[in-house]
C-alpha cells in the first residue's frame, strides 16, 4: 500500500482476481450510500469469465435514482478498460479522508466529485506532469471551449491516476474558472501500488463510464484522454464481438447515454485507440496535429528541428489545418457523410464480416473522409500521415463523438 492512502464510502473490501465478495445488502436511493462497482464476473475452474448483460443503451433511465440489488461481485485488478455492462450503480469516492466531506456535483445519475481547490486531499503540485502540455495539445479542448461557453463540467473518464485531470484542471483555471474536472475510472490505480509513481493519491470517482446517463449536454462534457484500449489480440476479438453485435465499445454506450454532449477521445498509435471501436456515424467532428514525441535519446537530440517541422505542418493554411477546416464541417453538412459512410460500409459488408479488426468503424470513416479530400482538392489524410511519418514525427487526433438528441428520440 502505498502512503496516506485512504478510501471513503467504499462498503465492500476489494478482493484479488478470481475472488468475489458479497455486497451489502440493497440500501435507500441516497447520496450518502455508495457502493462497491466492479465488473459482474464469475469464477470457474478455468478462471474469470465475465457475465452477458444488456447494454445500457438500450435501457430507458427513469429519474436520478439507481436501482440498487444485491449481488456478489468482483474487482478485477488487471482491466485497463471496462466493456462489461451491468446493472445500475453509483460511484464510490476513492483516496479521499474518511472524515472529509467531498465537493460534488450532479452529472446525469451520478452524484461525482470535482477536483476542487478548497479539499485538502487534493494534491495541486505534480510539477512534472506540466511537461506533458505539449503532448496532450490541450489548445484543441480550450478552443473548443470557447465555442461552447456553457461547459461547467468536464468529466474525464479513464483517468487511472487522476495525474491528467489534475493537469487538466490547472491548465484551465486561469483560462476558465467556472469549469470544474470530474475525474472517474473503473479502478482505483493506488489500490496495489507501492510508491513507485506516486505518492500522494489523487481523489477520482469509481464507476463504469457507462452507467454514467442523462447529463445536461449544455454544461457537460466528456473526456477520454489517451484511454488505453489494449493489445492487438484484444483489438482482434473487441473489433469482432462489436461485429457480431455481441457487444457494444463502453464509450459507445457512453456517449449513447448521453445524447447531446459532446464526448472528446484523443488517440496515439500505441495504445489509444478508441476511435476504432467507436461507429462513424456518431463522429462529430475530428481535429489533426503533428506532433514532435520524443521517445530515444536520438529523437531527443533532434527535437528542435523536429518540433520546427511540425508547427510548419500545423500551420494556418498547411494541409493540416486545411484538412481540420474541412472536418470542421462536418456537422452542417452530417446528411451527406452520413450518405458517404452508408455507402461505405454496405460496400463492405461482407469483408466487415470476415475481418472485422481490418475494417474498423475509424477505417470506415476515413474510407468517407478521402472522398471528400478529393471533391475539396485538399492533401488526403493517408498522404499527410505519411508525409509526418517522412519527418519522424506522430500525427495525433483529438476525436469529437456525439448522439444526435433527436435521433436518440427516434431509437426509442
Amino acid at each position: 500500500m502505498i502512503r496516506s492512502m485512504d478510501t471513503a464510502n467504499l462498503q465492500a473490501p476489494t478482493t484479488q482476481q478470481g475472488f468475489t465478495s458479497e455486497t451489502l445488502p440493497d440500501q435507500p436511493d441516497h447520496v450518502g450510500q455508495k457502493l462497491n462497482i466492479a465488473p459482474q464476473l464469475t469464477t470457474d475452474g478455468d478462471g474469470i469469465q465475465e457475465q452477458q448483460a444488456t447494454s445500457l443503451s438500450s435501457r430507458t433511465i427513469t429519474g436520478l435514482n439507481p436501482h440498487y440489488a444485491s449481488s456478489p461481485e468482483t474487482y478485477w485488478e488487471a482491466a485497463h478498460m471496462d466493456n462489461t455492462p451491468r446493472r445500475y450503480c453509483c460511484a464510490s469516492y476513492a483516496n479521499v479522508s474518511g472524515t472529509a466531506e467531498p465537493k460534488t456535483v450532479q452529472i446525469g445519475n451520478q452524484q461525482l466529485m470535482t477536483l476542487d481547490a478548497s479539499q485538502a486531499f487534493v494534491d495541486w503540485a505534480l510539477e512534472e506532469y506540466k511537461n506533458h502540455i505539449e503532448f496532450h495539445n490541450f489548445s484543441f479542448l480550450v478552443d473548443f471551449l470557447s465555442k461552447n461557453s456553457e461547459i461547467e463540467y468536464i468529466v474525464d473518464i479513464g483517468c487511472g491516476f487522476g495525474a491528467i485531470s489534475l493537469l487538466m484542471q490547472n491548465y484551465l483555471n486561469e483560462l476558465y474558472p467556472r469549469i470544474k474536472v470530474v475525474p472517474v475510472d473503473i479502478k482505483n490505480a493506488y489500490a496495489n501500488c507501492d510508491g513507485t509513481f506516486c505518492d500522494d493519491p489523487q481523489p477520482i470517482n469509481i464507476i463504469p463510464a457507462q452507467e454514467i446517463a442523462g447529463a445536461n449536454p449544455a454544461t457537460t462534457l466528456f473526456t477520454a484522454i489517451h484511454a488505453y484500449t489494449g493489445l492487438p489480440s484484444e483489438k482482434r476479438q473487441l473489433c469482432k464481438e462489436i461485429a457480431q453485435g455481441k457487444t457494444e465499445f463502453y464509450l459507445t454506450t457512453l456517449i449513447k447515454n448521453n445524447p447531446g454532449c459532446f464526448v472528446l477521445i484523443t488517440e496515439d498509435p500505441y495504445a489509444s485507440s478508441p476511435q476504432q471501436y467507436i461507429p462513424p456515424e456518431l463522429v462529430y467532428t475530428k481535429h489533426y496535429h503533428a506532433l514532435a514525441q520524443s521517445c530515444t535519446l536520438e529523437e531527443l537530440e533532434t527535437q528542435p528541428l523536429r518540433q520546427a517541422k511540425a508547427a510548419e505542418m500545423n500551420a494556418e493554411n498547411a494541409d493540416i489545418y486545411r484538412l481540420n477546416q474541412l472536418l470542421a464541417k462536418l456537422p452542417a453538412q452530417q446528411d451527406d457523410y452520413l450518405s458517404l459512410t452508408s455507402i461505405n460500409t454496405e460496400y463492405r459488408q461482407q469483408e466487415i464480416g470476415l475481418v472485422p479488426w481490418q475494417y474498423t468503424p475509424d477505417y470506415i470513416f476515413n474510407c468517407s473522409l478521402k472522398s471528400m479530400t478529393l471533391d475539396e482538392r485538399i492533401k488526403s489524410y493517408d498522404s499527410i500521415k505519411s508525409e509526418v511519418k517522412k519527418y519522424n514525427l506522430e500525427l495525433r487526433c483529438w476525436h469529437v463523438y456525439r448522439q444526435d438528441i433527436n435521433a436518440s428520440e427516434a431509437s426509442r
